[in-house]
């Protein structure tokens, strides 16, 4: 039986980073993946378009591990040697707002087919279609899987994912193997991902997207502030706005009450805004307070709003008073709602939690506790916001465990 120099489990970003640059190095590679295809989480990201990576990288928006550990791993592999590795492939790349870095082609098959051929040309063993059942290590690392073959590796690289979206294989195979090799697993709860709240009134306003503030609360305390879009659903809230929050929600909700407050006008003072709604209403002449609000936003919020604000929406605009004009504003700039749950892990973008970080080498991902046994990508306890931050933490990683292997 062959032994190679390295198995690695999960074929995602972070395994595919990891496979290639081993394997550039002159080191045998085989890499399993229970799914048909390799990279086929890549082709859900960015809504099947891939944002790769983010030309405004900074390890504040990343989570869970500390930042000396993240900022290592992102400095030995950073955006732009992204962007240069992408386009060493042929891939031509676009930068659009906000510093999101996607194929030209708008495509995310087209990152996963320059990956198969680098892949392919590296002479990567690829073994697809077939779940791992056991990893085990005596002198080398015995590796099963559900047919029992059996293979062998001087060296393990875990990128098997979290928990999120687990529809495209990430079931958390890998926290298993890892703790029983002895390694902690941090809690894992499922992020950017929507949000259900016990307030029925988002169902009336379903589809409304706006541009928006977001804080969350737990009793006084504030928990994360964060702008985008917010988009109202038939069970909550969803958009970048509070998505990036969930991970920083989840672990609160068990002993907490969490309220979301939305300010619809982030760009505008409370102050201006009173000016300007007094303006309008004042020179409204008969027009209702629902017509004379069809300026500020989409015409279904206006009833949700005064309804909040417990003002009748047939009055007329021009005979409101001045305190129930400050009711009206101070909802606009903090609805508030109250998180019920956060939506399912298989409709999570990520999850947080996993290895936890103090038992990895920071310069090369090598567990701390079992010689050999290396890890890439989401299977660690950090997880990035939206915008490509994630999927850099895969190509970082990957590099850094892929670059780390040494059989010496």
């Amino acid at each position: 039986m062959k032994t190679y120099d390295l198995a690695i489990i999960g074929s995602g970003p972070s395994g595919l980073m990891a496979a290639l640059t081993a394997a550039r190095k002159g080191i045998s590679v085989v890499l399993f993946e229970k799914n048909e295809i390799i990279g086929r989480k890549i082709l859900a990201t960015g809504n099947g378009r891939c944002n790769l990576t983010n030309k405004n990288i900074s390890v504040m928006r990343y989570h869970g591990a500390c930042r000396k550990f993240i900022r290592s791993i992102l400095n030995k592999f950073d955006q732009f040697q992204t962007i240069k590795f992408f386009e060493s492939l042929g891939v031509i790349l676009k930068e659009e707002d906000r510093g999101r870095v996607f194929p030209r082609s708008n495509q995310a098959s087209t990152i996963v087919n320059a990956l198969k051929h680098a892949i392919k040309e590296s002479g990567v063993n690829t073994v697809t279609g077939l779940k791992i059942k056991s990893v085990e290590k005596s002198t080398e690392f015995i590796i099963k899987n559900e047919n029992n073959q059996t293979f062998k590796a001087k060296k393990v690289i875990l990128a098997t994912g979290g928990k999120a979206a687990f529809q495209f294989g990430s079931s958390g195979d890998g926290f298993f193997w890892a703790s029983k090799f002895g390694h902690n697993i941090v809690p894992v709860f499922a992020a950017l991902v929507p949000v259900e709240t016990r307030e029925i009134w988002v169902k009336e306003v379903s589809g409304i997207k706006m541009e928006t503030k977001i804080t969350t609360k737990a009793g006084n305390k504030t928990i994360h502030e964060s702008y985008g879009d917010c988009l109202f659903t038939d069970y909550g809230l969803s958009g970048t706005a509070i998505m990036t929050q969930a991970g920083k929600i989840g672990p609160l909700l068990d002993n907490n009450s969490v309220k979301i407050f939305v300010d619809l006008y982030p760009e505008i003072t409370k102050q201006d805004l009173i000016k300007k709604i007094t303006y309008i209403f004042k020179n409204s002449g008969s027009k209702t307070l629902v017509n004379s609000l069809a300026g500020f936003f989409p015409l279904k919020l206006a009833p949700v709003i005064l309804h909040l604000s417990d003002i009748c929406h047939d009055k007329k605009a021009s005979e409101t008073s001045e305190t129930e004009r400050l009711k009206i504003v101070r909802c606009i700039k903090a609805m508030k709602l109250t998180v019920k749950k956060l939506r399912p892990l298989k409709e999570a973008q990520i999850s947080t939690g996993g290895i936890d970080t103090e038992e990895v080498d920071r310069n090369t991902l090598e567990s701390k506790i079992i010689k050999g046994l290396y890890f890439a990508g989401e299977i660690m306890d950090v997880d990035g916001d939206s915008g490509g931050f994630n999927l850099q933490w895969a190509w970082s990683s990957g590099f850094v465990s892929g670059q780390g292997i040494s059989l010496f």
